[in-house]
């Protein structure tokens, strides 16, 4: 399956699920969340904190990309996005790998369930999520919200300019 064509270029091969799907497994794999890490005020040492934000954060990166192929790909974007999930799934070799790689795609799924709501209009709802994983005060959690809210955008923004 493929996306068609570019505009006005009717000679062009279109670009492939394979082509999507590497593109993107090279921008998660090289992405840097310490950022948003670094925002959360998790520190270096808090090992088990900082891997379940990685998590949430993977899983988030992973539900802004659907947002991004919905957009670019609109009649393919939920066959690419299904495939990759498909894929996420099948790579471990290891019975708790694929646990985890299970657990992974079903934080996606919650990921994109919030995204669902109001697209890429709004990021508040996700940013309250990760805010929720943490024990903050109302004062600090609201800007905290507020600013995973704006890391959140650039995020997307970041993925939606990178997605072919």
């Amino acid at each position: 399956m493929s996306a068609g064509p570019l505009p006005g270029i009717s000679a062009s091969p279109a670009y492939t699920i394979d082509e999507v799907l590497d593109n993107f497994a090279a921008l998660l794999g090289s992405f840097d969340f310490t950022p948003e890490i670094d925002a959360m005020g998790i520190g270096r040492m808090q090992f088990l904190r900082r891997k379940r934000a990685l998590q949430d954060l993977r899983a988030l990166f992973i539900a802004l990309w659907r947002l991004a192929l919905r957009k670019s790909f609109p009649d393919d974007g939920d066959v690419i996005f299904e495939t990759f999930l498909e894929r996420y799934q099948q790579t471990p070799s290891r019975d708790s790998a694929r646990k985890d790689a299970a657990a992974m795609v079903e934080k996606v799924r919650a990921y994109v369930d919030m995204l669902d709501h109001k697209g890429d209009a709004d990021f508040s709802e996700a940013a309250h999520h990760l805010v929720s994983l943490l024990s903050l005060g109302d004062a600090e959690a609201k800007a905290l919200r507020l600013r995973l809210a704006l890391h959140i955008r650039s995020t997307y923004k970041l993925i939606f300019d990178k997605l072919i």
